[in-house]
This record gives C-alpha cells, sequence and structure tokens, in this order.
C-alpha cells in the first residue's frame, strides 16, 4: 500500500486526501456541467453547492467529533487535523443532502429535485475514485478470505489475504454510474431532461445503499464485531431505503404521467 504519496521537508502527504479530493474536485466540475441538462440556474446553484460543500465536509467528519468529543472539547486544534478519523461517506451524503435541501428552499432559485438529479451521478462517481484513495491507504480493511479476489496488505502477516472491500466498492459503483447514465439517456429520449426530476437521484441512493448491504458484511469493521455506538455506519446504510423506494416511486409515477399523457 501507498499510504504516503509524498513527503517535503516533514511535510505529508497522504496518498487518501489527495484521491478524495480528486474525486470531489472532478465531481464538482461535472455537476455544474450537468446544470444547464436539467435548466438550473447556474448562479443560484453554485450558491448552494458551496454552502452544500461546506456541510459535506463536517458531515464527513461528524462521526469523528461524535464519538471523541471530549478530545476535541479538550484539544480544539484537533478539529484542524483532517487526517483524523478519516472521512464518512454517509455522514457527506447526508450533511450534503439536507444542507442543499434548506439553502434550495431558502433562495426560491434552485429546485432541490432538478439539483439533486444533476449532482447524483458526479456525487455517486467520486466515490470510485475516493475509494481507491482507502485501498492505497490500507483503511475499510476486508476480512481475511481464500476466495481468489484476496488482497495481502504488507501490515498483515504473510499468507494472509483480504477481501479488497474498497475495490468492490469502486467498481460496482462504477457500474452505478453507468446504469444511471443509460437511464438518463431513456428519459432524455422519451421526455426532457430540463422537463424532469425525481429519477436519477433516489435511484442512485437506492442501489448505493444496496451495494453497501450487499458488501459491508465483509468488512473487517462490519456491525457483527463492532461496538454498538459505531453501528450508526450501516444503519445510516439501511433507514434510507424506504424513503429511497417511496420517492423514486413517486418520480416514476411523475414521470410517466408525462411521458404517456
Amino acid at each position: 500500500m501507498y499510504p504516503t504519496l509524498f513527503e517535503i521537508a516533514g511535510f505529508r502527504v497522504d496518498t487518501y486526501s489527495v484521491m478524495w479530493f480528486i474525486a470531489l474536485s472532478l465531481a464538482i466540475v461535472w455537476v455544474i456541467r450537468r446544470l444547464e441538462l436539467y435548466n438550473i440556474d447556474e448562479d443560484a446553484a453554485r450558491s448552494v453547492m458551496s454552502i452544500s460543500f461546506l456541510f459535506m465536509l463536517f458531515g464527513a467528519h461528524a462521526p469523528e467529533y461524535f464519538l471523541h468529543w471530549r478530545e476535541y472539547f479538550n484539544d480544539p486544534s484537533l478539529f484542524l487535523d483532517f487526517n483524523r478519523g478519516g472521512l464518512h461517506e454517509m455522514g457527506a451524503l447526508l450533511g450534503a443532502f439536507i444542507s442543499a435541501f434548506i439553502f434550495s428552499v431558502l433562495s426560491k432559485k434552485v429546485s432541490f429535485l432538478k439539483l439533486c438529479e444533476a449532482a447524483a451521478i458526479p456525487a455517486i462517481f467520486s466515490m470510485v475514485i475516493g475509494r481507491w484513495g482507502c485501498f492505497l491507504n490500507g483503511c475499510c480493511l476486508g476480512v481475511p478470505t481464500e476466495f481468489f479476489t484476496g488482497v495481502h496488505f504488507p501490515f498483515d502477516r504473510a499468507g494472509l489475504f483480504r477481501h479488497p472491500v474498497q475495490l468492490y466498492y469502486s467498481v460496482i459503483t462504477f457500474i452505478i454510474v453507468i446504469l444511471l447514465l443509460l437511464v438518463e439517456k431513456f428519459i432524455d429520449r422519451k421526455y426532457k431532461l430540463s422537463n424532469s426530476d425525481s429519477i436519477i437521484a433516489p435511484l442512485g441512493l437506492l442501489l448505493y445503499s444496496l451495494m453497501r448491504l450487499c458488501i459491508d458484511f465483509m468488512r473487517a469493521d462490519s456491525m457483527w464485531t463492532i461496538s454498538n455506538i459505531e453501528r450508526w455506519k450501516y444503519y445510516a446504510a439501511v433507514l434510507p431505503v424506504p424513503f429511497e423506494c417511496l420517492w423514486l416511486m413517486y418520480g416514476l409515477r411523475k414521470l410517466n404521467k408525462k411521458i404517456f399523457k
């Protein structure tokens, strides 16, 4: 593994942060390029996205702050250590989702549903790249396995192979991105995307949640081995599923009426 990309004069640049920075930067650029597809005012959307990005970063670290609040209370300088505790996908998604909803409503210039449609595919794509940062960093480890996909990590004893769950995440989210692009193309052919909403975002979130539920049990820190206080990660993947299904059903029903009216 390569947790450190390079080090200059004692300053260490870790691969994990660089990969996620690249992933998020590409996602933001892609979202901006997709705004026109859904007829979204770019200036208003940029403002909402800027605020949501800050809340996304906070959400990504929020579980770490919550679980170790005493340490942060005693030493506030720890808030500046962004490598501490890593990033949490579900926290980041919730932070961005909730803040985007609030500020879209307040701005009255951006349709929250259309913004979700424009941002869904790039957001999921960011995990395709970002999860390679987890793999190179050696975090989010899988359980030991004898399956042919097993990978040996340098810090493990000789002969021990683990499920590369980080790469499973990356490959499956890439497949999800391809599926969403195909669905989006179909919708655009049948009915202009500028007049559509509530399909791509709920479908993407639902597929992502199902992916987490299918793969997370192969993680070394699965819900069957970690303490109760950390199980929020798995509940966060399970609890939104009914909401995502209802959201998708609403979008399909609405789109069906528009296409076949």
